[in-house]
C-alpha cells in the first residue's frame, strides 16, 4: 500500500514533467539524421529488404510509442514502477532525454535535465523509501514475537539461547590420526596461519603479474612475466601436492574437494 501511494505522489509531477516535452516516440527504420525534426504525415516511406526476396518493399514510416511513456496515468505509474524495479531503467531515461515536443521525433540527449529526476526517483525510492517500509515490517514482527514471549516465563534473549543450545552442531575437522607421521606434520604445516597467509599473498602477487601484461609489450617484460608465471605455477603446484598429502584425495572439505586455490 505504501508503495502505491508513492508511485501516486511521483505520477502526477513526472506525468507533467515529462508530457510537456511530448511522448517518447521513435521512428520506426528511421536512423538518427533522419529523426531530426519530422512531423506526422512528412516522415516519407522507406525500404524494407527481405531474403527471400531480391525486391524491396515499401512501407511507410509511423510513429510508434515505447513500451514505457508517459501519455496516461496508467503507463505513467506502470513506468515508475519499471524504474523503481531497477530493470531497464537507463533505456527509459534515454528515451526522456531524446524527447523533444509533441508530434515530433526525438533526438538524442536533447534534455540532459532529465536525467535529474530519474536519479533522484531511483536513489529516493529503493534506498530509502523501500528500506524503510520492509523496516517497519521488521520491527512489528519483532514487537508482536517480544509480546508472545511476555505472557511466558522466559523473554526473548532466553529463548534464543535454548535455540542456539538445541540447534548448535560441533565444528568438524579432518586431521590425521598418528601424530608422529610424516602425514601429521604435513597436515599442520598446510592448515597453519602462515601458511595460509604465504598462499593468500601468492594469489595477490600472482593477480598484479597478470595485470601488468599489455600490448606490445617490450620483450623484456614479456620474458620476465613469463619467467615469473612459470615460478607462480611452480608454487602452486608445491601447494597442491602439499594438501593432496596432508588431506588426502578422497578427504571433502567445505570450500572444495580438496580445498586448495591455484
Amino acid at each position: 500500500m505504501p508503495s502505491i501511494i508513492y508511485l501516486i505522489y511521483e505520477d502526477c509531477p513526472s506525468q507533467r514533467l515529462l508530457m510537456l516535452q511530448g511522448p517518447d516516440y521513435s521512428a520506426d527504420q528511421m536512423n538518427r539524421m533522419e529523426m531530426y525534426m519530422y512531423y506526422r504525415g512528412q516522415m516519407g516511406q522507406y525500404f524494407v529488404y527481405e531474403d527471400e526476396s531480391d525486391v524491396p518493399r515499401i512501407e511507410t514510416r509511423e510513429w510508434k510509442l515505447q513500451s514505457f511513456h508517459y501519455d496516461d496515468v496508467a503507463m505513467a505509474m506502470l513506468t515508475l514502477f519499471a524504474v523503481q524495479t531497477g530493470e531497464g531503467w537507463p533505456a527509459v531515461l534515454q528515451h526522456s532525454m531524446s524527447a523533444t515536443y509533441e508530434d515530433q521525433g526525438p533526438i538524442q540527449n536533447f534534455r540532459i535535465e532529465m536525467s535529474i529526476f530519474y536519479i533522484v526517483y531511483f536513489v529516493v525510492f529503493p534506498f530509502f523509501f523501500v528500506n524503510i517500509f520492509v523496516a517497519l515490517i521488521i520491527i512489528t514482527f519483532q514487537e508482536q514475537g517480544e509480546a508472545e514471549l511476555q505472557s511466558g516465563e522466559i523473554d526473548k534473549n532466553q529463548k534464543s539461547c535454548i535455540d542456539f543450545a538445541i540447534q548448535a552442531r560441533p565444528l568438524e575437522r579432518y586431521m590425521p590420526n598418528k601424530r608422529n607421521s610424516f602425514k601429521y606434520k604435513i597436515w599442520r604445516l598446510v592448515v597453519s596461519t602462515p601458511f595460509e597467509y604465504f598462499i593468500m599473498m601468492l594469489i595477490v602477487f600472482n593477480t598484479l603479474l597478470l595485470m601488468m601484461k599489455y600490448h606490445e609489450s617490450p620483450p623484456i617484460l614479456s620474458d620476465t612475466l613469463a619467467a615469473m608465471n612459470i615460478v607462480f605455477t611452480f608454487l602452486f603446484l608445491c601447494e597442491t601436492v602439499l594438501k593432496l598429502i596432508a588431506f588426502g584425495i578422497k578427504v571433502k572439505l567445505n570450500f572444495n574437494f580438496i580445498c586448495f586455490v591455484c
